[in-house]
């Protein structure tokens, strides 16, 4: 049956693509071929309705899916789920008891409750078992099928059974489903009395007004510089990139220049006004493999117009833009309509016609600098810079490495949090305690108590990391994430290196200022 339904989906795809292709390139096609085309669509589609023996809808978004994945890597259908999760990720906001999530190996976790949140305030605790939900046990789901359950409309009640350390039996909360924050701006903090730092995870909706307060706070506790961290972040909405660019630049400035599918397209160029753009300062931006789409939008003008030094590793490579339609009220695609080129005019869009899979699953970090080919471009200072493959940084930074040991504790076993919530229930651990020997005794003997395996040669070569994980845990769970990334970057080799050539950046940032002074038009008084 399985092999049927491939060639049949197959051909779904095939005549699906025709049916596209049709509207997109044959724009003075006769109209008779594309009801053709529409109706043999059709009638693919419902004999596999009627044979195959799936669900009608899934046999629908099949199709959908088959047709949508021949044009490029980027388009896409959003069913339900998706559609609503990434409505909310846009958004900024969305409807829940308000608590971080994770399936581990003995059910779904809380990992930290949002501070204020219906969980908070009702007691629940980082490291609680969520065993059921409105009477359904979660057993075998994972968490985004329990994120979907568990969110929902505002104030609406859901009711959960949690598991906790030393209690016996299950305990059983109602919650009133409320408006959660889910802020673009994931960290923001002071590194050392002069340099702030922001890590942007998403760009959404408020991730512009986020970022304007957050510069404004910096500044109020002495900022004169800032590392801005975009590593590990995949894009989202582009006038979120825009938004960050026209408060860095300068005035007037290209953004970015974005050229449809076709020579006979318009072409739009974005660019800065006179009133958005913040008092400047030097800037060192973080990327890496998994900066992509708006963070390379943002990183390709910062380096473009020599507006800060780009560290770290080469980014993702997506010059693509998608066109986001509604299907109804529930469903949506997202379709590449454009491309778009940074100041510059380079193209940053990686290969991906040769070997997709190694386009959607790169090598996520490399221990030297891609070597840059193709036609040079030139920043405003005239250095030079390449496109084809992503952003290169101006300096390369090999990042930090765990052995696969540790990965496996901390990843795979979560062995680190499972500790240290076992830490804190028992009151073994007092907040900002060091990790001495006697910690990390009792965290060997509990790793022998819970069968999580580990070699003695792999203890003593990873000791230092073992202290750095569990002081991490620590101090997520006595204090924040937010705390808990401060400590984390005070050793991260990338921010090292970026505070490291802080003073090169402010020599950079003095020439481009003298550079755009001299550009200026004289004015009449």
């Amino acid at each position: 049956m399985k092999a049927w339904i491939n060639r049949y989906w197959m051909l779904v795809v095939v005549v699906g693509v025709m049916l596209l292709y049709v509207p997109l390139s044959g724009r003075s096609e006769n109209q008779n071929l594309k009801v053709k085309n529409l109706e043999l669509f059709s009638e693919v589609l419902s004999i596999l309705q009627k044979e195959s023996g799936e669900p009608a809808q899934k046999i629908s978004e099949y199709a959908i899916d088959g047709i949508l994945s021949t044009l490029d890597p980027h388009s896409s259908y959003f069913n339900e789920a998706e559609w609503r999760r990434m409505r909310e990720d846009q958004h900024g906001s969305y409807y829940g008891i308000g608590s971080t999530i994770q399936e581990q190996d003995n059910g779904i976790v809380i990992i930290s409750p949002v501070k204020g949140g219906p969980a908070d305030r009702s007691g629940i605790r980082s490291g609680d078992i969520i065993r059921e939900i409105n009477g359904e046990t979660t057993e075998g789901i994972s968490s985004a099928q329990a994120q979907q359950k568990l969110r929902g409309e505002k104030n609406t009640a859901v009711s959960i059974k949690i598991q906790r350390i030393g209690v016996a039996d299950l305990i059983p909360y109602t919650l009133l489903r409320a408006e959660i924050p889910n802020n673009s701006l994931y960290a923001v903090f002071m590194l050392n009395p002069t340099t702030g730092y922001i890590l942007i995870r998403d760009f959404g909706e408020t991730t512009n007004e986020e970022f304007r307060k957050a510069i404004l706070n910096l500044k109020k506790q002495g900022m004169e510089s800032l590392i801005l961290d975009l590593r590990g972040n995949g894009g989202g909405l582009l006038n979120a990139a825009v938004g960050i660019c026209r408060q860095l630049l300068g005035p007037n400035q290209s953004i970015v220049t974005i050229k449809g599918r076709y020579a006979t397209d318009d072409i739009e160029e974005i660019t800065t006004e006179d009133s958005d753009t913040l008092d400047s300062f030097p800037i060192v931006c973080l990327i890496n493999r998994g900066s992509a789409s708006a963070s390379e939008i943002v990183s390709g003008a910062i380096q473009d117009h020599d507006r800060g030094l780009i560290v770290g590793t080469t980014s993702w490579g997506k010059g693509l833009v998608q066109s986001v339609i509604p299907l109804g009220r529930s469903r949506g695609v997202a379709i590449t309509t454009a491309r778009y080129y940074t100041p510059s005019g380079r193209l940053i869009q990686r290969n991906y016609s040769d070997n997709l899979d190694d386009y959607l699953n790169p090598e996520q970090e490399t221990d030297r600098a891609v070597q840059p080919t193709g036609t040079p471009y030139t920043t405003d200072l005239g250095r030079k810079v390449y496109g084809g493959g992503g952003i290169n940084p101006d300096v390369f930074v090999t990042p930090a490495r765990m052995s696969p040991w540790i990965v496996d504790l901390r990843l795979r076993q979560n062995a680190f949090f499972r500790f240290a919530v076992l830490e804190k229930e028992k009151q073994m651990y007092r907040a900002g305690q060091p990790i001495n020997e006697a910690v990390l005794t009792r965290f060997r003997r509990w790793l022998d108590e819970t069968r999580v395996p580990y070699d003695g040669n792999q203890w003593n070569a990873n000791i230092e990391q073992i202290k750095e994980f569990l002081t991490l845990e620590f101090t997520n769970l006595f204090y924040d994430a937010q705390q808990g990334q401060k400590f984390l970057m005070q050793s991260d080799p990338t921010v090292l290196k970026a505070l490291e050539l802080m003073p090169e950046a402010e020599v950079l940032f003095k020439r481009k200022k003298l550079h755009d002074q001299t550009k200026a038009p004289a004015q009449q008084t």
